[in-house]
């Protein structure tokens, strides 16, 4: 009759129990075939929405995390006693499929934000997903629309008007890596930095314009509609550039 080792097979019960257990926990964190956020997801890029705050309505914020894994964190106070705009600078640790904002001031708790497709949560003190009603309002959602980015959309609408032109001459194209639209409505190249939050919401900067002398007004309509667009509505291969839900400023078909 075989003798087993009684103290030797308790041990081995008990290895093979953690290291279930362990596989387990860090599932969320890692995949067993090594693929996690940092280097299964496109995550580079700013990400921006409005997190909870105790004593005011909310806090817009902005995080941009660089390649060379440094970021950007930017906090605007909405009402409230604590009014302003405070941004952090630094770089970031990787832990698992979180990154960690590391701080000047080491007496300072991180933030730490969990990365997932298109967005990031911000995790509590524990380091843990807040959940129940509030889990919704810990996310921020990366800036930008594939569906509208880097495509070039023909301008065949202005102000309700229809617009006569090619797409070689009237044109807009939303240059997602570097925060550019390149425009033309005539004669002359129109260059503005732009941000596409939460999908829709559309912010164009000042930008710049070369100087030919054009005989058409398309021109300087498309300029006053740029000034005046804060959104966007996206269909099947067509774009408008909208102010508020009023009726479209301008409409664009896809170049394919």
């Amino acid at each position: 009759m075989r003798h087993f080792n009684r103290p030797l097979v308790l041990a081995l019960f008990a290895l093979a129990t953690y290291s279930c257990a362990n596989l387990k926990n860090n599932a969320s964190t890692e995949t067993l075939d090594g693929h996690n956020a940092q280097n299964s997801l496109d995550w580079q890029g700013t990400y921006s929405g409005v997190l909870p705050c105790a004593d005011c309505e909310g806090i817009e914020t902005e995080l941009k995390l660089n390649n060379d894994q440094t970021y950007s964190l930017t906090s605007k106070y909405l009402d409230g006693e604590n009014s302003g705009t405070d941004t952090l600078t630094g770089t970031f640790i990787w832990k698992g499929n979180n990154v960690q904002l590391e701080r000047k001031i080491k007496d300072i708790r991180p933030d730490v934000f969990k990365v997932e497709e298109n967005q990031v949560k911000q995790l509590d003190l524990e380091g843990k997903e807040v959940t129940g009603e509030l889990a919704n309002a810990y996310i921020l959602k990366k800036n930008g629309n594939s569906e509208v980015e880097d495509k070039k959309w023909k301008l065949v609408e202005l102000n309700g008007k229809p617009v006569s032109g090619s797409a070689d001459t009237h044109y807009i194209i939303f240059h997602s890596k570097e925060g550019r639209l390149e425009a033309k409505a005539g004669c002359n190249m129109m260059s503005y930095g732009y941000a596409i939050k939460n999908q829709l919401q559309l912010r164009f900067t000042p930008g710049i314009t070369t100087l030919m002398a054009c005989q058409e007004t398309t021109e300087d309509e498309l300029k006053a509609v740029l000034d005046k667009a804060d959104n966007i509505s996206v269909g099947t291969d067509v774009l408008t550039l909208n102010k508020a839900r009023m009726a479209p400023l301008a409409r664009f078909e896809l170049v394919k």
